[in-house]
């Protein structure tokens, strides 16, 4: 089979097609046909070398080079097991662990990370989805439910995590504060938020408004930054590890505004909850570019600037 492997660490040059092995299904794992593979920006900081990584050692064993990247996948039910809740034909999606690779033409999934692609949306649009929504799900998980008219505020809301964040919470019922740069003001009241704060000209941190949750879903701020905008039992979210965080992790037992770190699982449940959000028409992804499997050094370049809004995904099929 074709997949777009990473031969070394190194520029985006680094991406180039190679002729691999199918993957051999082992019990209890479904063969999936890829027709589109979605990109994120752990996949270029793989990509540029994972020495770079405060967890290289333990990852060194899984991120060898070569390897193949991607972790979001959709695509067509090849193989499963006599038993298996899925059957041939079956269109599904997927976020994969650590380890496994999206950028190919077919993957091993096991059963319980699958979930079948929504009715209304298509194969680019379903490998869009899973990483960055269940980042942003499994954020607002933490400290408790989303409630009716809860203050929501998410930093980084253009972006591919941010943008299902601000539809995720107005579907919830938040009332929703987005974070973004001027250019992206009317992409973020597009899809849902209440207000829109472009941080080039306004520290949002300073805000006299309270927050029930505070996403930092850039993860470019601190707990100590917006601990002052935080409701008395308000907690902070970032998607991002670091000494700062840690010690706020630590110090969460003298106080009730707390801060917390967000790391992303697979899960089919929370897939099937984000599948019902995007049958209901309040969840849509927001795809900013799509690329051929060939083109994913281009597409790399693109999501390295830091300048997308939403999501960039490879196709693999017409």
């Amino acid at each position: 089979m074709r997949a777009l492997v990473i031969n070394q660490s190194g520029g985006p040059e680094q991406l180039q097609i190679r002729e691999v092995p199918i993957p051999e299904r082992k019990r209890g794992e479904i063969l999936v046909r890829v027709h589109a593979a979605g990109i994120n920006p752990v996949d270029y900081k793989i990509r540029k070398g994972i020495t770079n990584y405060r967890l290289a050692k333990k990852l060194s064993r899984i991120w060898k080079f070569p390897l193949i990247p991607g972790s979001d996948i959709a695509g067509e039910v090849k193989q499963a097991d006599r038993r298996s809740g899925y059957k041939p034909g079956d269109k599904v999606f997927a976020m994969l662990p650590t380890g496994k690779g999206g950028y190919c033409e077919f993957t091993t999934v096991k059963e319980h990370h699958l979930c079948l692609v929504p009715a209304v949306s298509s194969f680019t649009e379903a490998a869009a989805t899973p990483l960055a929504s269940l980042t942003a799900l499994q954020a607002f998980q933490k400290g408790g439910e989303i409630k009716e008219g809860d203050k929501i505020l998410i930093n980084g809301a253009s972006g591919g995590v941010g943008s299902f964040a601000v539809q995720i919470a107005r579907a919830m019922g938040a009332h929703v504060t987005g974070v973004c740069s001027s250019d992206n003001i009317m992409f973020v009241k597009d899809l849902g938020a209440n207000e829109v704060i472009d941080y080039k000209s306004e520290d949002f941190t300073r805000s006299n408004n309270r927050y029930r949750k505070v996403f930092d879903a850039a993860g470019k701020s601190s707990f100590d930054k917006c601990r002052r905008i935080l409701a008395g039992d308000g907690i902070y979210v970032s998607t991002l590890p670091g000494r700062g965080m840690i010690i706020s992790l630590i110090l969460n037992f003298l106080r009730k505004k707390k801060a917390s770190l967000v790391m992303v699982k697979p899960s089919g449940k929370d897939l099937l909850f984000m599948s019902g959000l995007m049958e209901a028409g309040l969840v849509r992804p927001a795809i900013m570019k799509t690329f051929l499997l060939e083109e994913g050094a281009k597409a790399h370049e693109l999501l390295e600037t830091g300048k997308t809004r939403g999501k960039i995904v490879l196709e693999l099929t017409g």
